[in-house]
């Protein structure tokens, strides 16, 4: 699962201290009565034991520049990036771990592309650090206390839409948690549009005792996409295959929906998720959030974008083998793409250039970066 904990990390630091809107339905999908193209790996970048250039402490991130065409890998582990041609070959390092100026630290796992700069997303700045498209730092841009936007894709130079988590006090020990689908001016503190929200009432003793609910709703529970042409978001639930759709200028576009049988995660799966998990807020210092408890079925949608085809990837999360259902620009299923190697954590990026892909928990132990044609 990807590692996103933004919103809900302050909070469990805390404890531990519509109208108009066109309808596409595909119907029997199921029967995979469309053509199944399988993608190619073409090379990879990443080894075991080696120098800095050529290994990763912990890749959250990686695309295509937009302005050079090389790769970027954003690496965790390290705080930094690592530039490698389109063949793989080393470049340089971008950024070293710290808190000066265009420095990253620990929880910077996302990056985006707006108006040729590259934005890094670092809670510890809480926002972003941005390098110019000759990848030399800029400035950075730091509004957001503890709720910094998450997932966030440009529709535009100056303008991206994103994922932003918030929560209010609501009375004495209780908080109200917000999720919202917004649109945000490239440098502004505040969104200017809302596309979607949702929220949920709790108190501190429901944050102790619920943290995975909390977890699993509002830190690993959205998934987004898009480009200039469409904002795309998914909610990422076991019982539900639906993807929204909205035009940059906030008006509705189309809901993508799919009758898809739940799929139960097995007790293997249950265990493994639970310890990585686990480790990781144990890692971040949040020791005091209790045991976490996976969710016991499968999302049935875990990433939504635009593929380097121009059509809306659509990932299922109900099959081991990575599986994308791929739609026209208006939500009609046009066919299916399958990658071909296994695993329940497969990452992908898309986008004009090309698809990179990586595990998060391999089971070799350590990661690669995979380019996929």
């Amino acid at each position: 699962m990807k590692i996103l904990f933004f919103a809900v990390f302050a909070l469990i630091l805390l404890s531990s201290c519509g109208a108009g809107e066109e309808e596409a339905v595909s119907e029997g999908a199921e029967t995979l009565s469309l053509p199944v193209d399988t993608l190619e790996i073409t090379g990879y970048i990443g080894e075991e034991l080696g120098d800095s250039t050529n290994t990763f402490g912990i890749l959250t991130d990686a695309e295509y520049h937009l302005v050079s065409g090389n790769i970027l890998v954003l690496d965790n582990g390290a705080a930094c990036f690592k530039e490698y041609t389109p063949s793989g070959e080393y470049i340089r390092q971008i950024s070293r771990n710290g808190s000066g100026p265009g420095e990253l630290s620990f929880a910077t796992f996302e990056f985006f592309q707006i108006g040729g700069n590259v934005v890094a997303l670092n809670m510890m700045k809480q926002g972003f650090v941005v390098f110019d498209d000759s990848l030399n730092y800029l400035e950075e841009i730091s509004h957001w206390a503890q709720n910094p936007p998450m997932q966030s894709v440009a529709i535009s130079d100056s303008m991206f839409a994103s994922y932003k988590p918030d929560f209010e006090e609501a009375g004495e020990g209780s908080f109200v948690m917000f999720r919202r689908v917004v649109i945000y001016p490239y440098g502004a503190e505040d969104y200017e549009l809302s596309l979607w929200e949702d929220s949920m009432e709790l108190s501190i003793s429901d944050l102790i005792a619920n943290s995975s609910d909390l977890i699993n709703d509002f830190l690993l529970g959205i998934a987004m996409g898009g480009n200039e042409e469409l904002i795309l978001f998914a909610l990422k639930v076991s019982e539900d295959y639906t993807v929204h759709g909205w035009f940059p200028d906030g008006t509705e576009a189309f809901t993508i929906t799919m009758p898809l049988e739940p799929v139960a995660k097995t007790p293997e799966q249950i265990a493994d998720e639970k310890i990585y998990m686990e480790a990781f807020f144990s890692q971040m210092g949040a020791q005091g959030m209790g045991e976490f408890t996976p969710e016991p079925y499968h999302d049935m949608v875990i990433s939504v974008d635009i593929g380097p085809d121009g059509n809306i990837w659509v990932q299922r999360g109900t099959m081991e083998q990575p599986f994308f259902d791929i739609f026209d620009l208006e939500g009609v299923l046009i066919g299916h793409k399958v990658f071909p190697e296994s695993g329940w954590t497969w990452k992908f990026s898309l986008g004009p250039n090309g698809i990179l892909a990586w595990e998060e928990d391999p089971e070799l132990g350590y990661q690669q970066l995979f380019m996929v044609q």
